[in-house]
């Protein structure tokens, strides 16, 4: 890392707030409006968990939810302070804690995940009034993983190597799918330390012991998102009696009956387990290598246990094998678009995934109906159309209004509703 780097900024021990919100942190909306460091409150964080001297903070401009920096102290060491958005609270920091236990297990041996050196919560344990809080919003500190994120250099690699990275991203993928869960919701604290199973960080409710249940807890949800700025959604609120239909189908068991796999699985491939263990952001910006060797994975923030279906349709877009919405025409012309070299080396992915590790992609012939189902939620009520008032849209917004409503149409016919 330099200091050069445009998307890496110094924070100077002598600049004061004004300066930083000024000229650094300037967003006017969004999840890290009004959150940051200066270089004082870094070393009052860095002193309390670690009793260490910070020599230099540069904060990393990258991400949407979260500020992170990177915190070297004069002995040389070198560590990542992760601030957390102002929607969040401690239940997302106990999540990544516990999810980091099963992955490291789980990892061993293939890749490096972080290791928590102090949060917020155990802060909070000592500084118990709000007004002794070192910064009043939650935080990780975590070791600093080596390596550089992945889709830094993944242009400029050769086929080859792409390939070695794409077997390593196979086994990575194939061994969090081995760990053992039997619910569907986030990680909480369990007994004696252990992760388990608890609620939902978005939405609330569960864990849920059924596919069903949680489809359904998602519809419900997105439909009081919606209901909540129906002015926004003016094109969404005419399919509430078709999504209560999708509803009663999903309760009744009907949908599953009607497209779970006919054909059996081919020679060789296992049937995913209904709930695995999710990342929630399988991208290359996630990874770490040195050379063409993935070392190290990082942000597991929303990881937790959820229908095998979500990892696909929530993550690869670096290597174009997300399980995308086959009703948004922009999401299907990128594959339209795809070079030789990028479809080549996506069948090599799948390939390795189903020879090495019996795991096949969600899509077509592969439970499409679950895949479809996901991205009708998602288009219910778009989580970037909900804040900004429609008189205020852009072009683009309504565009993108237009697009989530004919998709979600043509979702329902395709379930039959």
């Amino acid at each position: 890392m330099t200091a050069e780097d445009s998307n890496i900024i110094p924070i100077p021990a002598t600049a004061d707030e004004e300066t930083l919100t000024t000229n650094v942190y300037v967003e006017t909306q969004g999840p890290r409006k009004g959150i940051f460091l200066t270089f004082a409150k870094a070393q009052r964080l860095i002193d309390f968990h670690l009793q260490k001297q910070l020599g230099d903070l540069f904060y990393f401009k990258r991400g949407f939810n979260n500020r992170v920096y990177l915190a070297r102290c004069t002995d040389g060491s070198e560590y990542v302070i992760r601030l957390g958005g102002r929607f969040w609270n401690h239940t997302k920091i106990t999540n990544e804690v516990q999810a980091l236990k099963l992955a490291k297990k789980a990892l061993g041996g293939i890749v490096e995940v972080p290791t928590i050196l102090g949060t917020s919560i155990e802060e909070a344990k000592v500084h118990t009034e709000e007004s002794l809080k070192i910064i009043p919003y939650d935080y990780i500190i975590m070791s600093r993983l080596p390596g550089v994120p992945l889709d830094s250099v993944w242009d400029e690699m050769s086929q080859d190597d792409k390939k070695t990275i794409a077997d390593q991203a196979a086994e990575i993928f194939a061994r969090l799918r081995s760990i053992d869960i039997n619910a569907i919701g986030n990680f909480v604290r369990g007994p004696e330390d252990q992760p388990e199973v608890g609620p939902l960080m978005e939405g609330g409710g569960g864990p849920f012991q059924t596919w069903g249940e949680f489809v359904v807890k998602n519809i419900r949800n997105e439909i009081k998102n919606m209901q909540e700025v129906a002015d926004n959604f003016v094109e969404i609120v005419p399919f509430l009696p078709r999504l209560e239909r999708l509803i009663q189908k999903v309760e009744l068991g009907e949908l599953e009956k009607q497209f779970g796999n006919k054909d059996e699985l081919p020679e060789g491939v296992t049937e995913d387990r209904p709930m695995c263990f999710l990342h929630g952001d399988f991208e290359s910006r996630n990874m770490l290598v040195i050379g063409n060797r993935i070392v190290g994975l990082h942000d597991f923030e929303f990881a937790g246990g959820f229908p095998a279906e979500h990892e696909w349709c929530a993550g690869f877009e670096w290597i174009f094998a997300r399980s995308e919405d086959p009703y948004d025409e922009d999401e299907q012309e990128k594959l339209r678009d795809m070079t030789d070299d990028q479809k080549e080396l996506l069948q090599y992915f799948l390939k390795v995934l189903k020879d090495k590790h019996g795991m096949l992609q969600f899509g077509v012939g592969n439970q499409e109906y679950k895949v479809i189902l996901y991205h009708l939620q998602i288009n219910i009520a778009p989580w970037w159309l909900r804040d900004p008032p429609r008189a205020d849209w852009t072009e683009k917004q309504l565009a993108s209004m237009k697009t989530a409503a004919d998709s979600l149409n043509k979702a329902l016919v395709f379930l039959g509703c």
